[in-house]
C-alpha cells in the first residue's frame, strides 16, 4: 500500500467541489466535520507511509543474519507484524476511498433535491464512526507490535543462552571447567537492533491511534451541540424575554372611564 504517492485529499476535485457547495450553503457544521477528516487523512496517510518504510527497513537487517534457521523465525515474526499493520492500513485507505465518493455523491444529491438533503448526505458519512473503525485497526496493529518484540526478546535471550551451552559442549570436550550460563547483560546482535524497531513502531502507531481518538472526540462533541435542541425551560425564559420587549398599548379613553 503506497499511500505517501497518492494526491493529497485537500486536493481532490470531488473534495474540493463540495466544500464549495457547503460553503455556499451556509452549512458551516457540516464543512466543518468534512474539513476535519480530511485533514486528519491527510496527515495519516503521511504518517502511515513512514511506518511502512521503517517496516521495510526493519526486513533489510534481516540480509545480515547469518544462521537460515534464525533468519526464518525472525521473518516470520516480522511478517506478522507488517501484516497486521497493513490491515490497519487498508481501514485509512477504505475510509478514504468512501469519503471520495461520499463527497461526490452529496454534490450529485444536493443539485437534484437541495440544501436539506446535502445535509443528510454529509450526515449519511457517519464520520464518527469511520474514525473509531480506523482507531480500532491501529489498536490492533499497536497490540501485535508489542507482542512481536516481546518474542524477540525471548528469542534474543534464547539464542545467548545455546551459545553459551555451545561453549560449554566445547570446553567439555578440551576438559575444561564449565562456565555458568547467565542472561545477557547488554543488548547485542541484530535480533536486538529489531527489537526496538518494533518498540519505535509501537509507540509511533500509539500515537496515531491517540491522534484518531482525540479527532473522533472532538467531532462527536460538535456534533451533539449542533444537535442539541432547546430545552422547554430555555423556550419559556425566552418568551417572557420577548414578552418584555413588546411595547405596551395605551388604555382606550372610553375603557379608562367604565373603570
Amino acid at each position: 500500500m503506497e499511500t505517501a504517492k497518492q494526491t493529497a485529499l485537500m486536493e481532490q476535485p470531488e473534495i474540493l467541489e463540495l466544500f464549495r457547495v457547503l460553503e455556499g450553503n451556509g452549512l458551516e457544521k457540516e464543512q466543518k466535520e468534512v474539513e476535519s477528516l480530511v485533514k486528519y487523512l491527510d496527515g495519516m496517510e503521511i504518517q502511515f507511509g513512514q511506518v511502512l518504510e521503517e517496516l521495510r527497513d526493519v526486513k533489510e537487517q534481516l540480509s545480515q543474519i547469518q544462521d537460515s534457521g534464525v533468519k526464518a523465525s525472525v521473518l516470520r515474526i516480522t511478517e506478522q507484524a507488517g501484516g497486521k499493520v497493513q490491515e490497519a492500513g487498508e481501514k485509512i485507505h477504505t475510509v478514504r476511498k468512501n469519503l471520495i465518493q461520499s463527497a461526490k455523491n452529496a454534490v450529485q444529491t444536493f443539485r437534484g433535491k437541495g440544501k436539506d438533503a446535502l445535509r443528510k448526505a454529509v450526515s449519511s458519512m457517519k464520520i464518527p464512526s469511520a474514525l473509531a473503525r480506523i482507531q480500532e485497526g491501529l489498536h490492533g496493529a499497536v497490540e501485535c507490535m508489542n507482542r512481536q518484540a516481546d518474542k524477540m526478546a525471548v528469542l534474543n535471550s534464547e539464542l545467548h543462552a545455546a551459545g553459551d551451552h555451545i561453549k560449554n559442549a566445547g570446553r567439555i570436550f578440551r576438559g575444561k571447567e564449565l562456565e555458568k550460563v547467565e542472561t545477557q547483560a547488554v543488548d547485542k546482535g541484530i535480533t536486538v537492533k529489531i527489537r526496538k524497531s518494533f518498540l519505535a513502531l509501537s509507540g509511533r502507531l500509539s500515537s496515531m491511534e491517540q491522534t484518531t481518538d482525540n479527532v473522533r472526540k472532538r467531532l462527536e462533541q460538535f456534533a451533539q451541540k449542533g444537535n442539541k435542541k432547546p430545552s422547554v425551560k430555555g423556550e419559556l425564559k425566552k418568551l417572557k424575554e420577548e414578552k418584555k420587549m413588546v411595547p405596551q398599548l395605551p388604555v382606550p379613553v372610553k375603557q379608562q372611564a367604565r373603570e
